[in-house]
């Protein structure tokens, strides 16, 4: 009976079909069987689901039916529109890079405020997604002056920190996991508020039904939320990757990745949970960053003592899940362990690090290099790596401060005697090179920290004079050099900018 309900259909449709075989014989219709091209579909912006950037930077848009030929992206503000055609070098089927323009060449749009970005083809013009704009903030780095908040609960180096922004406005926390206490490393999860003036909450609070599950020091460790990931908008994951062990491993180093969850209305750390995707290697002392919605992996020691060249990128899952584990097939220029990594206007740019062989990662050695070198990091892939300007100083297990293209490389063991150098600037130029770095001299400029292995991170949230703050969290004193000098004592203390 099914087989004779089926026939009856196809019959039922011969007659329509041989019509449309004499009308297209006659000319009455067309017998191509190319279909017309997709209309485009935008994914994401700059892989996050609440993107903000300021104008000029490079914007990476993901979807699909981009086609393989650049067509137009639109950037709309009300009754003002812009419309770019990108560099075919950075338009494919499904993805696209552009500068924000600033506006259209006549007018240009409010900053801050937000625009809607479309894409245009010739299969018509797709959905449009919203992109927050942000204001550069401008601040003089020769005017920082120094503070100091609450002090840590124990006087730690090799510790993770980031930081976390709050789901209220003006509200921003700061996580730390794990480090070197002296003895051990540790398993220790500490949470404490950031104030806009940068200051810490009076007290931290030890995480102590959620601590990692096994001891970790000289890891890397990155934050992912709204605006640097495609996680949900009310959604805080921090993560500790790699790192050493135990304190008898010479250097050890572990593979895993540690995830957990953040509350973004008070801070609390929740269960750690161990990312089925591990490093494709064990390290110690990677350089690690998240941008764009991928966490980027470079350098670091291998179980041998040998620094690594090689380069990682996973991606950020809605669930705050990390996915395959990439490694680049271009290499890191140099063989470095303790790298300052960061990612800043579709690049990847790393900094400094340790050169040499080495089995203790707390020595005060001398081996870091002045190397600075970027690459283009786009939805994941990094490129070719090209040299831009060396720091003044050789730092190792140093630290660095980013904001609006401006940069910091602070602490860490260098030549030459302690405390005498303790930062340095430069700004990333419009064409990604970094300008000459400028050694910040003057002592009432500087912490006065001299720490290695210490922790670091930019707050969140601007001042009230509309700046940003810096924090630089304990670490090891650099009170002398040399690789065969023992531990050098450890520091509690937190130190914030309270100028410009």
């Amino acid at each position: 009976m099914m087989a004779s309900a089926i026939r009856r259909k196809i019959l039922s449709v011969v007659p329509v079909l041989t019509a449309f075989l004499v009308l297209g014989a006659c000319g009455g219709g067309s017998n191509s069987s190319t279909p017309p091209p997709p209309v485009p579909v935008i994914q994401n912006l700059n892989d996050s689901t609440l993107p903000s950037s300021p104008v000029g930077l490079p914007l990476e848009i993901g979807g699909t039916g981009f086609q393989s030929a650049p067509g137009q992206v639109n950037f709309t503000q009300g009754s003002l529109t812009a419309t770019v055609t990108p560099n075919a070098s950075g338009w494919s089927s499904t993805g696209i890079v552009v500068d924000i323009p600033s506006g259209n060449g006549t007018t240009n749009f409010t900053v801050p405020g937000t625009i809607s970005v479309s894409v245009t083809t010739t299969g018509g013009t797709s959905n449009s997604l919203n992109l927050t704009l942000v204001q550069t903030v401008n601040f003089a780095v020769n005017n920082l002056t120094w503070t100091q908040t609450t002090a840590l609960p124990t006087a730690m180096s090799g510790m993770g920190a980031v930081a976390v922004p709050g789901s209220a406005s003006g509200s921003a926390f700061v996580v730390v996991a794990g480090g070197y206490d002296g003895t051990k490393n540790n398993t220790t999860v500490l949470a404490n508020t950031i104030a806009p003036a940068g200051t810490l909450g009076a007290n931290w609070n030890a995480i102590t039904t959620n601590p990692l599950p096994s001891p970790r020091a000289f890891a890397g460790m990155a934050e992912a939320d709204p605006g640097n990931s495609l996680v949900s908008a009310n959604s805080r994951f921090i993560y500790v990757i790699a790192g050493q062990q135990t304190t008898t491993d010479l250097p050890g180093g572990t593979s895993t990745v540690f995830m957990a969850s953040v509350d973004p209305g008070t801070g609390i750390v929740g269960p750690w949970t161990q990312l089925a995707n591990n490093l494709p290697v064990s390290l110690v002392g990677p350089g690690v960053t998240l941008f764009n919605g991928y966490v980027y992996v470079v350098g670091g020691l291998q179980t041998s003592g040998i620094p690594s060249s090689a380069v990682y990128s996973a991606p950020v899952n809605s669930d705050g899940s990390l996915g395959a584990w990439t490694t680049s097939p271009n290499s890191y220029s140099v063989t470095v362990a303790f790298p300052s990594v960061f990612g800043f206007g579709g690049n990847l740019y790393v900094a400094n690090g340790d050169s040499q062989n080495e089995t203790n990662p707390s020595l005060a050695d001398i081996g870091g290099v002045t190397n600075v070198n970027y690459a283009p990091a786009i939805f994941g892939a990094v490129g070719a790596w090209t040299s831009t300007s060396s720091t003044v100083k050789n730092r190792s297990k140093q630290i660095i401060w980013l904001s609006f293209g401006q940069i910091i490389d602070a602490e860490g063991t260098y030549n030459g005697t302690p405390s005498c150098c303790e930062l340095e600037h430069t700004t990333v130029d419009p064409d990604s090179t970094l300008a000459a770095w400028n050694q910040i001299t003057n002592s009432i400029n500087e912490p006065g920290a001299n720490v290695y292995n210490a922790a670091a991170i930019v707050s969140p949230l601007l001042s009230p004079s509309n700046t940003p703050r810096f924090l630089l969290l304990g670490g090891e004193t650099f009170v002398q050099s040399g690789a065969t000098f023992p531990t050098n004592p450890l520091s509690a203390t937190v130190y914030v900018n309270n100028a410009p």
